[in-house]
């Protein structure tokens, strides 16, 4: 530990004698509040807040909420939830903000996806109550995450004042000056969230004494979320994630009341668990549609959303085909199966960027709309028959092979003749 008390650690609150070596069991003030279990006993939550009195609470959490602004919960079939997260830009932070939120996402059983090519939008989607917990736990883990990385800047900050360091700082001018301090802390955030989200048996190297600390990003990094480490998945607030899921918005019919049940350990069980009804086949056939780079500007139901000519043309077919029962699902390359009335935001996303949606996520979207026995037709190209030809193996596909002159010819016949349609050779 002498490297602490070259770099006077102790003056930025740094407090060894409380510092547990790989334990990994305590706040970087131990910010907790004792919960009364129904048994009378206590249990410890991390980040709950940060006490000493009503102002500083309120300050904790209005700092918290800068971090990301979280849209209203969307409940969908079978149990599951989706929610939009925005990261404000503020001095280039969101995008890192959001590249975090993606792996803390891991850590609650949730996915989250980007929905625009500045990286500062996500989609959260996953079990109902899973997504409750994440969204409330979310923007305090972000400000623990973001305390310890301006711990880090601090750290640098005392070495670039050195005067044994003064030329080296000096020759970089004041914009290189600048730049190198925010890419130290950006980098030591980094990795404070890789440890803060990664498994316990990740080995933490001890900082250096013998190189300049600016070299050490990522080693200053992994000590202090070492130090600062705290179980995550308890950081949530019960009652504000059943508070989320009252005025969530339902696309079925209302639920009752999410009732709080009981503390297990740790964890609290938010809501009922009862098991959904098993699927039914789709009466008639499931036609999927590609979506379209062209879309609408303001939020809208897939079946609105998008306005490319295939898209279009496809879908002219697809009501044809289903026009005495069945289905119609456009298939999107980050959201995967979308009911013509799920209400989505424009987005910028193709198949080669990266988040885009997996097979194994499309066998799960099908198996929750009760479709995986289905009689489907693909009226899709290339990337998109591929991947929902994986999720129905025996699918039409009479686009397959073809050309996109003959998909539109191909797509016109289907439609006069529907009750007859046929595969491509």
């Amino acid at each position: 530990m002498k490297w602490i008390d070259e770099m006077k650690c102790n003056e930025l609150d740094w407090n060894p004698a409380q510092a547990t070596t790989k334990g990994r069991g305590m706040g970087l003030r131990d910010e907790g509040q004792d919960l009364r279990r129904e048994d009378g006993t206590t249990a410890r939550r991390p980040l709950w807040d940060t006490g000493w009195g009503p102002e500083r609470a309120a300050a904790y959490a209005a700092r918290c909420a800068r971090y990301v602004d979280i849209d209203r919960l969307q409940l969908r079939a079978r149990g599951r939830a989706a929610v939009r997260l925005d990261f404000p830009y503020v001095a280039g932070r969101g995008p890192l903000r959001a590249e975090a939120a993606v792996a803390i996402a891991a850590t609650f059983g949730v996915q989250a996806r980007r929905l625009d090519r500045s990286g500062r939008a996500l989609l959260v989607t996953g079990p109902a109550e899973d997504v409750a917990r994440y969204a409330t736990a979310l923007p305090r883990a972000l400000d623990h995450a973001e305390q310890l990385g301006s711990w880090a800047a601090r750290m640098y900050g005392a070495c670039a004042r050195r005067p044994r360091h003064a030329d080296h700082f000096e020759a970089l001018g004041d914009s290189g000056r600048r730049s190198a301090a925010a890419y130290f802390r950006a980098v030591a955030f980094r990795r404070v969230v890789e440890i803060l989200t990664g498994p316990q048996a990740i080995v933490v190297p001890e900082v250096d004494p013998a190189l300049p600390l600016w070299e050490q990003a990522r080693t200053v990094g992994g000590v202090l979320g070492e130090y600062g480490w705290v179980e995550i998945r308890d950081a949530y607030d019960p009652a504000t994630a059943v508070q989320l899921l009252d005025d969530a918005e339902r696309t079925e019919a209302p639920a009752p009341r999410w009732p709080v049940v009981t503390l297990h350990g740790e964890q609290l069980a938010l809501f009922d668990t009862a098991s959904p009804a098993t699927p039914q086949p789709a009466a008639g056939p499931v036609v999927v549609i590609p979506c379209s780079g062209p879309k609408l500007d303001r939020a809208a139901p897939a079946g609105q959303l998008y306005t490319g000519s295939l898209h279009t043309h496809a879908r002219r077919t697809a009501d044809a085909l289903t026009a005495h029962g069945g289905t119609v699902l456009v298939l999107s390359a980050l959201h995967g199966f979308l009911p013509l009335d799920q209400v989505i935001e424009p987005y910028d996303h193709t198949w080669k960027d990266p988040g885009s949606i997996t097979v194994e996520e499309l066998h799960a979207q099908a198996a929750e709309l009760g479709l995986t026995a289905a009689d489907v037709v693909l009226l899709t190209p290339g990337e998109y028959t591929k991947r929902a030809g994986a999720v129905w193996p025996h699918a039409h596909t009479p686009l397959a092979h073809l050309g996109i002159g003959r998909q539109r010819g191909r797509l016109t016949a289907l439609r006069e003749n529907a009750d007859h349609y046929t595969t491509a050779a």
